[in-house]
């Protein structure tokens, strides 16, 4: 009896062997560079070989959607959804969906933008508001009302602003990565641009680039997964390079 015990539990180890150790993870503080964030983590046991992130900001009151970072088969992956100095939470799953580490982080605060004698002060930020049915005609509005902006929402009128950057004559031609992320009253965070933008060289006057209805696609995710436009004051917050350009506020009744 002794002897077929001690069979079965060859027998058992010898499986357990086969089968590999169970994967498991450990998030890695994130690196904030140039605009995009960059996750990573190390991995013990069998690499389940393909792996999901997603990202929660954990910022104010507000409920927070939950963000689709991407899935790689590598142990890292790079995304545009953070801006410095907010929290967010990191799940890390493996490509069954099993919840390998689910971590919250804080970015450091960026650093204020300077490229030679171009500084952030150099940029002239301003914001018009404006509604339109179609996307090609805007009509200039004196304010924002939630009420409008969720009527709009099904009544094909979208609600937003132009949001113009002006800076001096630029010596010669630059580019940056740009993000453009607004900020609900309670805290509610959404990254609208994240793009490269480039700044054409200017031998007089001014260069200016803007949005034409910015806003409207921050209100929308706003309303789908909180149900509601609060009123109060909102931010726009403005990064180039992942160096802070700009924050702005403006008020929606």
């Amino acid at each position: 009896m002794k002897r077929l015990i001690s069979l079965m539990m060859v027998i058992l180890l010898a499986c357990g062997a086969a089968s590999g150790a169970l994967a498991g993870a450990t998030l890695k503080r994130p690196v904030y560079d140039c605009g995009r964030t960059t996750v990573s983590w190390d991995v013990t046991g069998d690499d389940p070989g393909s792996f999901k992130v997603t990202v929660q900001a954990v910022n104010g009151s507000a409920f927070q959607a939950i963000r689709d970072a991407g899935t790689t088969r590598s142990h890292s992956l790079t995304t545009t959804e953070c801006i410095p100095g907010k929290s967010y939470e990191f799940t890390l799953k493996d490509g069954n969906g099993t919840e390998l580490d689910r971590q919250v982080f804080t970015l450091d605060d960026a650093a204020t933008f300077a490229d030679g004698k171009l500084k952030n002060t150099s940029v002239k930020i301003s914001l018009e508001f404006r509604e339109t049915t179609d996307g090609k005609k805007f009509k200039k509005i004196k304010s924002l009302n939630a009420q409008n902006i969720v009527d709009g929402l099904s009544n094909s009128k979208y609600y937003g602003m132009k949001y113009l950057m002006k800076m001096p004559q630029l010596a010669k031609q630059r580019s940056f990565f740009v993000t453009l992320a607004f900020e609900s009253p309670d805290g509610y965070l959404y990254v609208e641009q994240a793009t490269d933008v480039t700044f054409e060289r200017v031998n007089r006057g001014y260069q200016t680039l803007w949005w034409n209805l910015a806003g409207y696609q921050f209100f929308l995710d706003l309303y789908l997964h909180t149900f509601e436009i609060p009123a109060g004051q909102y931010k726009v917050h403005l990064f180039w390079d992942g160096m802070w350009v700009n924050t702005s506020s403006f008020n929606v009744t």
